[in-house]
């Protein structure tokens, strides 16, 4: 798998970002910190997810982009829209209930758009150990079986902090 990139693209009131390659912990305060530059806009009609691109994608980035969808409907009464042509990450996505937060389309858009690229933050280990924390727990309120899935990570993570 390649190095992750987050690009994002503001156009008018719609935000995309577009996950390339191998998208991991080590982007989610520059993901975490685009995200709540969202949540101050006056005005949002939409957010995609471009994920065709994406390879894979770790736990702690899907329950930041968890996080972000629900505050987003709780914000804006909108729900992201995540583009993803690989069936593996729309097996993912399904499997951790992103169906009940996210329009999941499995179709690319064919529009040119001039991104800009998220650059990792450097953070204290003990701000990305919380993050992963948050990140799993509202990947565990999404579902039963993701709450079975990742109790035991969350807690050894709780004990060892």
């Amino acid at each position: 798998m390649s190095n992750g990139r987050i690009l994002v693209a503001d156009i008018e009131n719609v935000s995309i970002l577009k996950f390339v390659g191998d998208v991991r912990v080590i982007m989610g305060a520059a993901l975490e910190n685009y995200f709540s530059s969202l949540y101050e806009k006056s005005i949002l009609d939409k957010v995609i997810v471009d994920m065709t691109e994406t390879e894979g994608i770790d736990s702690t980035a899907l329950g930041l982009l968890a996080k972000m969808a629900i505050q987003l409907r709780n914000r804006f009464n909108v729900s992201p829209i995540v583009i993803s042509t690989n069936a593996d990450i729309t097996r993912i996505l399904k499997s951790m209930s992103f169906d009940l937060i996210c329009d999941i389309v499995e179709e690319s858009a064919r529009k040119a758009i001039d991104f800009d690229e998220l650059n990792q933050l450097d953070v204290p280990d003990e701000l990305v150990r919380q993050k992963v924390i948050d990140a799993h727990q509202t990947l565990m309120a999404l579902s039963e079986d993701n709450r079975i899935e990742f109790q035991d990570l969350v807690s050894a993570l709780k004990a060892n902090g």
